[in-house]
């Protein structure tokens, strides 16, 4: 049988194949649907307000890969946003079989083609530029490389990437530091949001070790995209524990433990 490979965009009809590239080994965790649901209803947000906002490969028929995007206007969680920016969140493609047959290629040139011919979710609008998430998921091609070698350039602050499309870069304007809220203090604030179905399941996980390090402390669980006003005012900073901003990832559990530790300490 002939290997096919196509390229289809998000709608309300394949918002489930979208759901599964990411998820197929996970449908029956609990705290995991808890994320995707979140996400299901944050698609069809973004389809009823932008378009489409993701596309999915399909091969031999079965959803392989993923890319998802939108615009950053539509961002509510920053507190400032750049008119005709077209955010590329992630590409994924976890399937074996499917690896390393351009598939992530195709669908990152699907989308700069739309941006050039202003057939994305920013409706006819021109795209300045496209600005990518270059995070690693440790498998396969780190992502910044991916990025680079398909054209995109470092931005000025040195944290994203982006593909000029029919304007310069523009340079983000700074939100500053965390600056310690009094009603922060002997608490925790996690932060998650519907984007990516792993932040709930991730939150839940921070708010386990919290748990088992400071049994006694406070927890408010939030999502940034249904209060965005809690997001802005902490500097889009994804955990602070007693009024102090967590640097160390969650996965490097025994550095995260003793931060927290120290958080609780330094500020007590």
């Amino acid at each position: 049988m002939q290997e096919k490979i196509r390229i289809e965009n998000l709608q309300e009809s394949n918002i489930e194949d979208l759901i599964y590239v990411c998820s197929s080994k996970r449908l029956n965790d609990p705290i995991h649907q808890q994320g995707i649901r979140l996400k299901r209803r944050w698609l069809r947000e973004m389809l009823e307000k932008c378009g489409h906002c993701a596309k999915i490969a399909y091969y031999n028929e079965k959803p392989v890969a993923q890319i998802l995007y939108y615009p950053e206007e539509a961002d509510i969680t920053k507190a400032f946003r750049r008119e005709n920016v077209l955010v590329i969140d992630c590409i994924y493609n976890p399937t074996p079989e499917a690896q390393k047959l351009g598939i992530g290629t195709r669908l990152l040139y699907s989308v700069i083609e739309d941006a050039r011919q202003r057939k994305t979710c920013l409706g006819n609008k021109p795209c300045k530029f496209i600005l990518a998430k270059a995070f690693n998921t440790g498998e396969l091609l780190p992502m910044p490389e991916f990025y680079k070698k398909k054209g995109f350039l470092p931005t000025p602050e040195g944290n994203q990437l982006y593909l000029p499309i029919e304007g310069s870069y523009e340079p983000v304007t700074p939100v500053g530091e965390y600056e310690p809220l009094l009603e922060d203090k002997d608490k925790a604030v996690i932060f998650y949001g519907p984007i990516c179905q792993f932040s709930y399941q991730f939150a839940k996980r921070i708010e386990e070790i919290l748990r088992e390090v400071v049994p006694n402390i406070g927890i408010e669980m939030v999502n940034e995209w249904e209060k965005p006003e809690e997001a802005i005012k902490r500097k889009n900073w994804w955990l602070i524990v007693n009024a102090k901003p967590i640097q160390t990832f969650f996965m490097e559990t025994e550095k995260f433990k003793e931060e927290i530790k120290q958080a609780v300490s330094e500020n007590s």
